[in-house]
C-alpha cells in the first residue's frame, strides 16, 4: 500500500470549494481525505506556505509527436504542475491513428482536438489546406465513432493568411460539421479575415474561440473597452480561451479586458517547441498562472480556470480537475515567491513587444499524477 500525506498547504481546488489550510491524503495512487489528516505515512511531506492545487490542465498545447514543433510533453508539462494536456488541432484525421500508441503509452493524461483538415498540421510551416472542398468528412465521422473518448472536438485555424480568399467559409463550415457530429469547434482567431462580430456570431454554445487576447486584427476590445459582440458571445455561452504561446496575445488588450472583469474561462498556453521556456512570453503553465496573477486576477480563480472549467468542458470531471476523494492522485503544489519578473506579448528583440513587471512567481515544486511524485524541486 502506497501512501503520501501532503500537509499544512493552503489547498485551492475550486469544483470542491477548498480555500483553506488543510492536508491531503493519499493512498494506492487516490485521494483518500482532504482536512485534517490524523493518519500517518513513510512519506509526509510538509507544505507550509505553498499553495496545493489539483494537478493543472493545459487545455491548448502541441505535442511532439503529434506535431513536428511540438514540445517534450511530459519534461515540459510535469515540471509545471500540469498532469492533463490537449493537443490543440495538431492531428488531422489521416494522421490522428498513427500517434494514438504515443498517447496510450504517455503517463501525461492526453486528448486532443481534431483538424478539420485531412493532414492536420503535419506540414507545417506550409499552411495547412482548410478549403471545406478538401476535407474528408467520412473520416472525420469515422476518426469520432472509433477514438471518440479521446477526441473533443474540431479544431480550425482562421487566420487571414490561411483562409485566404475562403474568409469565413471555413469556419461556417466547421461549425455545421460539428453539428451534425453533436461536438464543440476551437477556433483560432489571431488576425482573422474579417470582424470579430462575424466571427463570434458563428460560434455556438460550448464552441471556444482561443486567443482571446490576441491584437493582430480584430481583438475583443477597442476604443478602451470590451466590445459588445464579445460579451454578447460570451452570453450565449461561447466560451473564450487565453492560450497565448509567443505572438497570440497582446498586454494591452490583455489589461483592458481584464480591468473590465471580462477573464478567460479556461486558461491555456498553446506551446510548442519553439515557445516553451521561451522569456518574457508565455513560457509555462507556471509562468502564464504568475503573469495572469500580475494583471489582476485572483490565482483562485486563475487555478479554476486550469482545473475544474476544461474538466467540465472535456466531460472529465469524474477523474481530473478537483481533489475530490476517490478521484485519481492528480495534483500540484507550488509556492510563491517575491521576485520581480519580467512579462511580454513578444519575445525579446521583437520591435512590437510590450512588457509589464510582476512582483510574484507560482514555483512548481511539487506534481504527483495518480499519485506518483512526477516532478519534485530539489528545494522542496
Amino acid at each position: 500500500m502506497r501512501q503520501m500525506i501532503i500537509k499544512h498547504g493552503h489547498v485551492l481546488a475550486p469544483y470542491n470549494q477548498l480555500d483553506q489550510t488543510a492536508d491531503v491524503w493519499i493512498r494506492d495512487g487516490v485521494i483518500v481525505q482532504v482536512g485534517q489528516v490524523e493518519e500517518r505515512a513513510d512519506n509526509t511531506i510538509d507544505a507550509s506556505g505553498c499553495y496545493v492545487t489539483p494537478g493543472l490542465i493545459d487545455h491548448h498545447c502541441h505535442l511532439y509527436p503529434l506535431a513536428s514543433i511540438g514540445l517534450p510533453a511530459e519534461a515540459v508539462c510535469f515540471a509545471s504542475g500540469v498532469t492533463s494536456a490537449v493537443d490543440a488541432g495538431s492531428v488531422g484525421c489521416a494522421t490522428y491513428a498513427e500517434h494514438r500508441p504515443f498517447i496510450q503509452r504517455a503517463k501525461l493524461r492526453i486528448r486532443a482536438y481534431l483538424n478539420v483538415c485531412t493532414m492536420g498540421l503535419s506540414g507545417l510551416p506550409a499552411l495547412e489546406d482548410v478549403d471545406p472542398a478538401h476535407w474528408d468528412e467520412g473520416a472525420i465521422r469515422a476518426c469520432f465513432a472509433q477514438y471518440g473518448e479521446e477526441l473533443l472536438g474540431l479544431k480550425l485555424r482562421t487566420s487571414a493568411p490561411i483562409v485566404k480568399e475562403l474568409g469565413y467559409a471555413p469556419l461556417r463550415a466547421a461549425v455545421a460539421l460539428a453539428e451534425r457530429l453533436g461536438i464543440s469547434v476551437m477556433v483560432h482567431c489571431t488576425n482573422p479575415p474579417g470582424e470579430m462580430s462575424q466571427l463570434l456570431g458563428i460560434l455556438r454554445p460550448g464552441d471556444i474561440m482561443t486567443h482571446m487576447y490576441m491584437n493582430q486584427g480584430s481583438a475583443i476590445t477597442e476604443n478602451g473597452g470590451v466590445k459588445a459582440c464579445a460579451r454578447q458571445a460570451r452570453g450565449r455561452g461561447v466560451l473564450f480561451e487565453a492560450a497565448d504561446a509567443r505572438a497570440h496575445f497582446g498586454l494591452d488588450v490583455a489589461r483592458t479586458a481584464i480591468r473590465e472583469g471580462f477573464w478567460p474561462d479556461i486558461l491555456a498556453s498553446d506551446l510548442t517547441g519553439l515557445s516553451m521556456h521561451l522569456r518574457p512570453t508565455a513560457f509555462n503553465m507556471a509562468m502564464q498562472l504568475s503573469k495572469y496573477a500580475a494583471l489582476g486576477i485572483p490565482f483562485g480563480a486563475l487555478i479554476q480556470m486550469c482545473t475544474s472549467t476544461p474538466a467540465a468542458h472535456m466531460g472529465m470531471l469524474d477523474t481530473i480537475g478537483s481533489l475530490t476523494p476517490g478521484h485519481p492522485a492528480d495534483v500540484a503544489v507550488f509556492r510563491p515567491l517575491r521576485r520581480e519578473t519580467v512579462f511580454g506579448d513578444r519575445p525579446y528583440g521583437h520591435e512590437a513587444q510590450k512588457q509589464m513587471v510582476g512582483e510574484m512567481v507560482y514555483e512548481p515544486v511539487l506534481t504527483l499524477k495518480d499519485g506518483e511524485m512526477v516532478y519534485r524541486s530539489v528545494t522542496f
